[in-house]
């Protein structure tokens, strides 16, 4: 009766772990082309700060599209992405671009793309009133086969930042 107990012990406890499903490890994402693409979009970023427009040009793509944070704004290509980046040089000084975080974008099915997002906050004075501006921004990146900006999108209160560089106490 004992031997039949452990027998009986040891097939249940066979039977329950032999069912656990099996582990996998995750696979490998291969993040060459994000850190290629990343590499431009930081160097993008940080021509704001020494703004030097055209370090900008070599870094997009003559068929980019600049999707602006400003409210009705339509999407731009070349052109006037760079009248864009000028108008802001051109009225606030002291641009950085701090506290910022990188992440790999993804297709709808959740596989890393080579694309780039990014948070971080601006702070800048503007040319005419002095004013410091701070905002928080997040912007992404898609890029094209040569690792240059096909595609930039800018999501932040650009109006609010207008009104709050303009205003006059």
């Amino acid at each position: 009766m004992k031997l039949f107990k452990i027998t009986t012990l040891i097939l249940i406890s066979t039977l329950l772990f032999s069912c656990q499903p099996a582990v996998e490890s995750a696979p490998e994402i291969d993040l060459t082309t994000y850190n290629l693409n990343l590499a431009t979009a930081q160097k993008l970023i940080a021509t704001y700060s020494n703004e030097d427009i055209e370090g900008q040009k070599p870094l997009l793509c003559p068929g980019v599209t600049h999707y602006s944070p400003f409210y009705g704004s339509e999407p731009s290509k070349l052109e006037g992405f760079l009248a864009s980046s000028k108008a802001w040089m051109d009225n606030f000084d002291e641009i950085t671009y701090s506290e910022a975080k990188w992440f790999p974008g993804t297709d709808q099915s959740g596989k890393v793309d080579g694309s780039v997002m990014t948070m971080g906050k601006w702070t800048s004075k503007n040319t005419a009133t002095g004013n410091v501006i701070t905002i928080n921004a997040f912007h992404t990146f898609v890029f094209n086969e040569k690792n240059q900006i096909h595609e930039a999108r800018d999501f932040f209160d650009a109006s609010g930042v207008m009104a709050a560089a303009m205003k006059v106490e």
